[in-house]
């Protein structure tokens, strides 16, 4: 039976994709964001490679980067059901889609993001 490397099954995708978002809302470069998480650069920028890492992040910096977040380690784990869905989640089951290049991901996630983007504009204005 395998063992999990952390007591939960971390989801490192949708954690890659909400630390990305994060950064970019709050405007900060790879370095003041890694700063601001309390990782080094290089670190922060293997958490945003998710899955794709061949290093897995330790405990704390995962605790870190969820705690940047205003996140739970919970919501990160693959067991999770989520009581809604975010913008993040849907990008994670889109690149996942097996039947699509990479490239037709990235478009495909693009437009997800700009429609999403500009419905969360209209909403505030009202």
């Amino acid at each position: 039976m395998r063992m999990p490397e952390y007591p939960l099954d971390i989801d490192l995708d949708l954690l890659a994709e909400q630390l990305e978002r994060e950064t970019s809302a709050r405007e900060l470069s790879l370095r003041a964001a890694a700063n601001d998480i309390g990782c080094s650069p290089t670190t922060l920028a293997r958490l945003l490679t998710g899955s794709k890492t061949p290093n897995s992040p330790d405990t704390k910096t995962l605790l870190q980067a969820v705690n940047w977040l205003g996140k739970s380690i919970g919501d990160f784990a693959k067991t999770r059901v989520p009581e809604t869905s975010t913008i993040a989640d849907v990008v994670v089951h889109l690149r996942a889609l097996p039947e699509l290049s990479n490239t037709d991901k990235d478009a495909l996630v693009a437009m997800v993001r700009a429609l999403h983007d500009a419905y969360r504009l209209q909403s505030k204005k009202g």
